[in-house]
């Protein structure tokens, strides 16, 4: 049997990295354990709630084949996908699931040069920093401009063409 097709844009690679991260302009970091990761993502379980939309740091001093991260840079600046509690045991303490985009590596807190990930638009090219890409329910990444003109086609025959020539473009 076939499994699905993975929706994901980058392949995951599946890890178990200590970090730490630190909640908007707070001073402390927490401790976590990343899961997983991907070029611009990561999936990691720690002990306070966060929530989407808000900006993070995570630190990750051990370097590993499983995180795409540059070599001398271990800071990231990141935004809050999603954050849900996970199943534990009754006494344990609560720990949640987080998913982060990561919006580029640095070096410090303080540092200006932060090496920033970006995409190009599968529409017009445009170069965009990751976290302000829109994704589709399909494999498409489009700039803003492009996603709202991609939802002001009427549903037909005008709009599955053009969603097949920007497809085509893609894959």
């Amino acid at each position: 049997m076939m499994s699905p097709p993975d929706r994901r844009r980058w392949f995951r690679a599946d890890c178990e990295i200590p970090m730490a991260y630190l909640i908007g302009r707070k001073e402390t970091f927490y401790a976590a354990t990343v899961l997983n990761s991907s070029i611009d993502g990561l999936y990691f379980v720690g002990d306070t709630a966060m929530t989407g939309g808000d900006d993070c740091h995570i630190l990750i001093e051990k370097n590993s084949e499983a995180l795409s991260r540059p070599p001398d840079l271990n800071l990231c600046h990141a935004t809050v996908k999603w954050c849900s509690p996970l199943a534990t045991a009754a006494h344990a303490r609560r720990v949640f699931g987080i998913g982060i985009q990561i919006d580029g590596w640095c070096r410090s807190l303080e540092s200006p040069d932060i090496q920033r990930i970006y995409y190009h638009c599968d529409g017009c090219e445009e170069k965009i920093v990751s976290c302000r890409i829109c994704k589709t329910d399909g494999p498409l990444l489009l700039c803003s401009k492009c996603l709202q003109h991609l939802q002001e086609i009427p549903d037909g025959p005008l709009k599955q063409s053009f969603l097949r020539c920007l497809l085509g473009n893609v894959i």
